[in-house]
């Protein structure tokens, strides 16, 4: 699949899921939009994925290496956050670890495969939500945990490509 005119897509992925007036749901937004204020490679390209649902077939839908970033129930301590592969995920068992939504993460990743348009690599941070009331911001301890989580993922980004520093973090 292609870009625009011509162009192709980043072959990675960052997707960034929750709703921001959710409390900790909003996790993933948070981290969108912090890795795209920073300098990345050409071939990264960092998206806020809200709540989209289904719909996230299609961003991911040429892409070799989708990393996702969402609150999920991960059996940790509020902010703590866990990365596993969509192997470790159990994709087609118990899916509590995938988002703390009721559809939309486990349904997506499953049209992909059915599609066959699922990315050769899927990579998960599961954060774990310590609040998601409605029009709430984000708990203490999510909050404390996001410099971490930024840099677990610019981590991941970083191995792939084969760069053993960790991004500047501005």
């Amino acid at each position: 699949m292609e870009g625009g005119e011509g162009e192709a897509l980043p072959s990675t992925l960052v997707i960034g899921l929750g709703n921001l007036l959710r409390g900790d749901d909003g996790v993933g937004v948070r981290v969108a939009e912090a890795l795209a204020t920073r300098d990345l490679p050409d071939d990264v390209e960092v998206v806020d994925g809200g709540t989209h649902g289904l719909g996230l077939v299609n961003f991911m839908e040429g892409r070799q290496r989708v990393i996702l970033v969402d609150a999920a129930d991960v059996g940790e301590s509020p902010g703590e956050f866990r990365r596993f592969t969509l192997d470790e995920a159990r994709l087609l068992g118990d899916d509590r670890h995938l988002s703390v939504h009721a559809a939309g993460l486990r349904d997506a990743l499953l049209l992909a495969q059915a599609l066959d348009v699922l990315p050769d690599e899927v990579v998960i941070f599961g954060v774990q939500p310590a609040n998601l009331e409605w029009y709430s911001a984000l708990s203490p301890q999510v909050k404390a945990a996001l410099p971490d989580l930024i840099t677990a993922v610019m981590t991941e980004l970083n191995q792939k490509l084969g760069r053993r520093e960790v991004w500047p973090k501005s």
